[in-house]
């Protein structure tokens, strides 16, 4: 493995979500409640909202920035009726007039992406278009009346690259119909339409959902956290092998998640991102020590500072499995500014981790 540059500087980027629930569908997936995941309503949002909210995160951002993007999520973007498309990307053009901000972004349905609507984006200052796939097998894409087949992905990803725009995409996992090995062959499909990035998210049981209904009646049965954290770390690292950044792992925590009033079920934790990166530190310490465990039971394991947290595992789970399955009595980490920030040295062994 490439020993990687530890001078090179750390892009920072500020993404302003503004969000449409649910605008532009033409119907609702088995999974789908918008207004739980953003705690907002159904409506589009007026000139002066957009200018209000764009405005508070760029008073509030602090930090330098490599880039700041505006971003319309949680709907079909390029399903809009035109007007209500031209009224949304108006109001938030002023702001990349002004410098203030780069470039526009937002997510839309595979199957809404033609030469048709990408002409209606081209006067705009759109730099990014992230396809909810969801799954890339047929039988699931009907399962979850998603009402597209995986051949429109195909076409949207090449419409999207051929137009010069940044491509990411976002799959699900857990889905009705899906099980792991299918999850990994969506992915290997999505590898192959090379995308600048991925998002990959559990499927939820949410208030209001149709798959609500199915989970109630014992039609559905949600992945345990575990077993689902196990399969997207190996999504990651599958995703990582071919260079495409994973940017994203688990939904975002929000008050109507966060509290349990509209999760009824499935694999959510706020830092389940943090349990995936610390399940591949785990893995490449018990490789190490299968073959090299101390005999005198005392582990060090040296890490840059940046990695404690990750070799730590969440609430220290990490290091308490390491001293059950192991014959160790203690585990001791020490930081180390001189390592790279994915190095680790377990015992006499450096490794130089894909997290």
């Amino acid at each position: 493995m490439k020993r990687p540059d530890n001078t090179a500087p750390v892009d920072r980027h500020l993404i302003i979500p503004l969000f449409i629930p649910h605008l532009g569908c033409p119907h609702q997936c088995v999974f789908c409640n918008q207004r739980t995941i953003t705690g907002a309503t159904a409506h589009t949002p007026s000139t002066e909202q957009i200018r209000t909210e764009v405005k508070r995160f760029l008073r509030h951002a602090k930090k330098r920035y490599a880039s700041v993007q505006i971003s319309f999520f949680g709907g079909n973007f390029l399903g809009l009726a035109p007007h209500i498309m031209k009224q949304l990307l108006d109001a938030a053009v002023p702001f990349v007039q002004r410098g203030d901000v780069n470039s526009l972004r937002f997510s839309t349905r595979p199957d809404t992406v033609s030469h048709q609507t990408l002409d209606r984006i081209g006067d705009y200052p759109v730099s990014t278009v992230e396809l909810g796939v969801q799954s890339m097998n047929d039988n699931v894409l009907r399962a979850v009346a998603r009402g597209h087949q995986a051949a429109d992905t195909v076409t949207a990803a090449r419409l999207v690259k051929e137009r010069g725009y940044q491509l990411g995409l976002q799959m699900m996992v857990g889905l009705p119909g899906d099980d792991n090995d299918g999850a990994l062959a969506t992915a290997r499909r999505l590898v192959a339409l090379k995308p600048d990035f991925i998002r990959i998210y559990p499927t939820l049981v949410l208030a209001g959902s149709p798959l609500a209904d199915l989970w109630r009646h014992g039609r559905y049965q949600p992945m345990a956290l575990d077993a689902c954290v196990t399969l997207v770390k190996k999504l990651f690292l599958l995703f990582n092998r071919h260079q495409i950044p994973v940017v994203r792992m688990g939904l975002q925590a929000s008050d109507g998640l966060a509290d349990g009033r509209n999760l009824l079920a499935g694999p959510y934790h706020p830092a389940f991102g943090h349990l995936v990166h610390g399940e591949i530190v785990l893995d490449a310490i018990q490789s190490i020590l299968a073959d090299d465990c101390p005999a005198n039971g005392h582990l060090s394991i040296v890490t840059h500072p940046k990695m404690v947290s990750r070799v730590q595992g969440l609430n220290k789970r990490n290091l308490r499995q390491l001293q059950e399955r192991y014959p160790l009595s203690d585990v001791v980490i020490i930081q180390d500014e001189n390592f790279a920030p994915n190095q680790i040295r377990v015992g006499r062994q450096t490794l130089y981790l894909d997290t």
